[in-house]
């Protein structure tokens, strides 16, 4: 039997694909894993949706909010997703409504559920309260924190972030993002990722992420000139690229610096396997715009980890509960080069350790970090 309006839920996905983001991975596996038939994800209209929505099970609706992340168009992506929300809340009164961020979302699914009594879910990701909770965007937050009727936090760190910033214990339910240990899975290195990268007979290593400030590339840089055997594949991109070029010539290791770019989410675990040791020594942004924001979580732990691979991590929020210190990878002073630096070098010359790490890693993906049952999370409040 067809399943009602009522009877499904809507997720307002600002973070969804095509936008490449541990955010909109984290959505996406989420709903794969969901009855498609009791959801429907309202995500925002971006070139290359077509590609995307044509392959998932589950309708997904578009609709043309703004991208940036300023605190103006923040709150023009409030003002229009809330109009979209009361516009679908009015015509098909869905059961549940998941909001993907606290500001845009969480307040359309405040305003609808003061308007049709439709109880609603937040979803955070650490920082937030950091960087929007003053002035009218943290009213805002408030509003939104304050009506719904769970908060979905992405590590125990974050957790802690918004306990402190005045949300009830009894509606905070942690969900760790997660990784499919059936496509990230150890595996040889792909001799034409090696010929494409000039990655043949070396020691490499690799961090996967936005170049933005908070994950620590540069670290990673100062810690290559000291070690003249290894080579360091970059992939992704960001505000920070031109910056992070010219540290590595200021380095002086230009010629073994690899920034690949983006890389499609099918080849991820490839790149994954191509390297001995991934690293993103993590650390909360200063002086930038973006200053307070930290490392939610760290998906790429995670898929470094289904892969076998050994991570060296900064000690800083969620990153903590990713990596488990000593056992599947080494946490370290992402403010301390040194530190950094001796993480690698001991990984790189300790195979034996790296590949203890990595299978430990590989155990703790299968176990705790499996879409599925996180999924399963998530249906029990649909």
């Amino acid at each position: 039997m067809p399943v009602s309006a009522k009877d499904r839920a809507v997720f307002f996905a600002n973070d969804f694909p095509p936008v490449t983001s541990g955010i909109a991975t984290a959505f996406l596996n989420l709903c794969l894993r969901l009855p498609p038939e009791r959801i429907l994800v309202i995500a925002p209209r971006l070139p290359g949706d077509r590609e995307v929505d044509a392959g998932l099970p589950f309708p997904v609706r578009r609709i043309r909010i703004p991208t940036g992340e300023g605190r103006a168009p923040k709150l023009l992506k409030t003002g229009i997703t809330l109009l979209h929300a009361l516009k679908m809340a009015a015509l098909e009164r869905p059961s549940r409504l998941h909001c993907g961020q606290v500001l845009s979302s969480g307040v359309a699914g405040w305003v609808c559920q003061r308007r049709f009594g439709i109880p609603y879910v937040v979803y955070v990701y650490g920082s937030e309260s950091v960087r929007w909770g003053g002035g009218v965007t943290g009213r805002l937050m408030r509003r939104a924190l304050q009506g719904c009727c769970r908060v979905v936090t992405n590590s125990d760190a974050t957790s802690a972030e918004f306990r402190s910033f005045g949300v009830p214990e009894e509606k905070l339910t942690r969900v760790y993002p997660g990784v499919d240990p059936g496509r990230f899975r150890p595996g040889p290195k792909d001799p034409d990722l090696l010929r494409r990268y000039d990655l043949t007979g070396k020691r490499v290593i690799l961090t996967v992420a936005r170049l933005d400030q908070r994950k620590g590339h540069d670290a990673v840089l100062r810690a290559l000139a000291t070690l003249p055997d290894a080579v360091y594949l970059i992939v992704g991109r960001g505000r920070e690229e031109a910056r992070l070029r010219a540290l590595a010539s200021a380095c002086g290791v230009a010629d073994r610096v690899r920034f690949a770019g983006f890389v499609p989410d099918a080849d991820l675990a490839a790149v994954y396997n191509l390297c001995d040791v991934f690293a993103m020594p993590n650390r909360m942004t200063e002086g930038t715009a973006l200053t307070g924001d930290i490392e939610g979580f760290g998906i790429s732990f995670v898929e470094a980890g289904a892969c076998g691979k050994p991570v060296v991590a900064g000690r800083s929020g969620g990153a903590v509960e990713a990596v488990v210190d000593g056992q599947t990878g080494l946490l370290v002073d992402p403010h301390s080069d040194r530190e950094v630096a001796e993480a690698l070098r001991r990984l790189l010359k300790d195979p034996a350790e790296a590949r203890r790490l990595g299978e430990a890693g590989r155990r703790r993906a299968e176990t705790l970090f499996d879409w599925e049952a996180l999924a399963g999370q998530i249906e029990a409040f649909l």
